[in-house]
């Protein structure tokens, strides 16, 4: 059950990054932006490295998450 959700929470998380980190490289790209498209770039952009951090933090997560289970089932045997 647990890594079902671990499933469900990574594939939100990684949608989100790689759309807003989408939508900051177009807006970045653009030649000018006006006050409105510049605060949306600046969202965009915060959310693209919160987002990338959360991944980096889930992903380190799953990985000590099985380590310690290997761990354990070594210490029941």
């Amino acid at each position: 059950m647990q890594s079902f959700n671990f499933k469900y929470v990574f594939a939100t998380v990684l949608t989100l990054t790689l759309t807003s980190g989408g939508a900051a490289w177009h807006l970045g790209s653009q030649p000018t932006l006006s006050p409105a498209q510049d605060r949306l770039f600046d969202g965009a952009n915060a959310t693209w490295v919160m987002g990338t951090t959360t991944l980096i933090g889930l992903l380190t997560s799953q990985t000590s998450d099985r380590q310690d289970e290997d761990d354990s089932d070594k210490d029941d045997q």
